[in-house]
């Protein structure tokens, strides 16, 4: 099972490079904080304030001594398909949290299918996690019926919990086991 050390390294799943933010080049990075700013992508993160170059450098530079959050540029073939993360790491407890967003410049096909499918694999058969949780902002009702179109269930709500638009907003919690993950995967063709 992958370790902290190895989740910091470029990682491949499939047809799919998970290229670490801390390996990014000036390119890289300046393309996901562009995507990351990008109203679709904004919109839906509890910080949706626009981020500096200066405030993502620093994002970048803690990482590389963050044992616990890891974020990634996913590739399929050389095309940036979006970013995913597993942050909140548990190692000792087999949990962590996760999210994602598709690249907002150039909408790719199934790039939230391709994302979510390289997440579960890593996070269930390469590191071994027993418990993957998301939160989604209560309106996001995309997202939602998403999460649960891949096998996560509502598990909880944390009440009035992100100020966005001028409004109070709940946050649902929703989670998977790997026992449900690779039960689901064997019922999908």
């Amino acid at each position: 099972m992958m370790k902290p050390e190895d989740l910091r390294e470029n990682i491949e799943i499939g047809q799919v490079v998970l290229k670490n933010f801390i390996n990014l080049n000036q390119e890289e990075k300046e393309m996901v904080r562009r995507w990351r700013n990008h109203p679709e992508v904004r919109k839906w993160m509890f910080s949706d304030h626009e981020i500096s170059q200066e405030e993502h450098t620093k994002f970048i530079e803690n990482l590389k001594r963050d044992n616990k959050n890891f974020y990634y540029l996913a590739y399929k073939g050389d095309v940036p398909i979006g970013v995913i993360s597993l942050i909140r790491v548990d190692f000792k407890n087999r949990n962590a949290y996760w999210g994602v967003y598709s690249n907002p410049e150039n909408k790719i096909p199934g790039a939230g299918i391709i994302l979510e499918k390289t997440i579960l694999k890593l996070a269930f058969e390469m590191i071994g996690l027993h418990t993957l949780k998301l939160e989604v902002i209560e309106d996001n009702k995309r997202a939602k019926s998403f999460y649960k179109n891949m096998g996560f269930l509502e598990e909880g709500r944390l009440k009035e919990f992100v100020f966005k638009d001028g409004l109070w907003k709940d946050v649902i919690i929703m989670g998977i086991t790997e026992e449900r993950y690779f039960s689901l995967k064997t019922q999908r063709p």
